[in-house]
């Protein structure tokens, strides 16, 4: 009578139904753990027994050095183990427990494109005085609260490049607190890349501690300078490929890490091969420059004629990283980390403060037509020591654990975490195309470990 003891394969377990040889003669397929991010590369056998589900396979070949090895990686687990309910549980008291104070900050609320699938409704105007002494003294509160080990800015917009001096005035104010208080400091921006140069990358990187700077990025020159338009008018792509290049020669932002980030539409999505030929004979095919393809995504606007089908985004990743791949650029294949955190808008240790002083708990609800009432209140009000107040998202493993969303049954929780609870409960599932294509990145991934597929 077969064992009914026996473990059973991870929910978390991806098994590739491709077999690869090694020119030793070694046949493997690939399977990623997504509960530890670690991809490995068994043999025939143990691929199907890792994807024979609950059962686990036929017990007849069962080998318990081999079963105990495939225990102590996790792709075995008990047969009654809820996994779902240990990762849920995780990431419920990551986001209750962080360590790390991360503020969204938005030091304008204009920007100088004019992007076509852009959510957002840009507007002039200046940041108060009294809006940065009162975020100032909220980030040094939380600094010297003995709470958390780090204070993490991430600086956001419109164009966080058009608020330059506020964003240098206020860093520095964030600096002193964190180092008075003994904490580490980071800092990261997301910015379209047009108002950098050379004195302003040194000062973002040496005074404001930004560490790494993410560019958008929408394809060859022309297709970019059509996608994302200059509101004077003139194109943008050459001038910010050769800001990057030159920041990657100097000795004095050797620290400082590079994000290209492509928005993948209909209008671009054929454009991998020349795109990636112009960042590589540009010089970004370097190891502080990762690239990566986004699907466009509706922030509340109608961008459904301008955003590639799930399926066709799945392959068209996949062309992307081929592509990336053959010029020499810096790419994530498949995810290097879980995400027990999925985003700011699910912990209170995390809040988005725009150029207006609201704070908010989603960075889709600022300057979004439709989200104007979205606020928790305003830096000036808010008690300095206090978390950020209660947001709409802040229910989200809960309400993933009680079956809300299907995410608690899929296998790519681990390291998706939902994606994003604004969109779910919107009504627009927001499944990555990782869910279409993770088998495809990991056939990519055994032939760039020199295997070929088994003939």
């Amino acid at each position: 009578m077969p064992r009914t003891d026996r473990p059973r394969p991870s929910r978390y377990t991806v098994v590739s139904a491709t077999s690869f040889r090694h020119p030793s003669g070694r046949v493997v397929r690939p399977v990623f753990h997504t509960a530890t991010t670690r991809v490995y590369l068994v043999d025939p056998a143990t691929a199907d027994r890792l994807a024979g589900g609950p059962a686990g396979g036929d017990p007849a070949g069962e080998d318990p050095a081999s079963d105990q090895r495939l225990v102590d990686a996790g792709l075995l687990v008990d047969a009654g183990r809820d996994e779902a309910g240990e990762v849920i549980a995780a990431g419920r008291a990551a986001a209750r427990d962080r360590r790390v104070r991360e503020f969204v900050v938005m030091p304008s609320a204009y920007c100088n494109m004019g992007c076509g699938y852009c959510g957002q409704a840009h507007e002039r105007g200046a940041v108060s005085g009294d809006h940065r002494a009162a975020l100032a003294h909220r980030v040094g509160r939380a600094a010297r609260s003995g709470r958390y080990d780090r204070i993490a800015v991430r600086w956001f917009g419109g164009e966080p490049m058009m608020g330059f001096a506020v964003l240098r005035d206020l860093s520095r104010r964030f600096v002193v607190s964190a180092d008075e208080a003994g904490i580490a400091y980071s800092a990261k921006i997301v910015t379209n890349g047009t108002l950098l140069d050379a004195r302003k990358l040194r000062a973002l990187h040496r005074e404001c501690r930004v560490d790494s700077i993410e560019v958008t990025l929408d394809g060859p020159a022309a297709a970019h300078d059509v996608s994302r338009p200059l509101k004077r008018g003139g194109g943008s792509f050459d001038r910010i490929v050769a800001v990057l290049a030159a920041a990657l020669r100097d000795p004095e932002l050797d620290g400082l890490r590079f994000v290209v980030r492509t928005n993948v539409g209909v209008h671009n999505a054929g454009l991998a091969e020349p795109f990636a030929a112009a960042l590589a004979g540009a010089g970004l095919a370097h190891d502080r420059v990762v690239c990566y393809p986004a699907p466009l995504h509706d922030w509340g606007n109608d961008v459904a004629d301008l955003a590639v089908p799930r399926r066709r985004m799945a392959d068209t990743e996949i062309a992307w990283f081929l592509a990336y791949q053959r010029h020499g650029l810096r790419f994530g294949l498949l995810p290097s980390a879980t995400r027990p955190v999925v985003c700011a808008a699910t912990t209170r240790h995390s809040e988005v403060v725009g150029a207006d002083g609201r704070i908010f708990s989603c960075t889709e609800q600022p300057l979004v037509p439709g989200q104007e009432k979205a606020d928790l209140g305003d830096v000036g009000t808010v008690a300095a020591d206090a978390l950020r107040p209660v947001g709409a998202f802040d229910d989200w493993y809960d309400a993933v654990d009680a079956g809300e969303t299907p995410c608690r049954g899929c296998a790519l929780l681990p390291v998706c975490g939902g994606a994003c609870p604004k969109l779910w409960r919107e009504g627009s599932p927001p499944c990555p195309s990782l869910r279409e294509n993770i088998t495809d990145r990991m056939d990519l991934y055994a032939l760039t470990a020199g295997y070929l597929p088994q003939r």
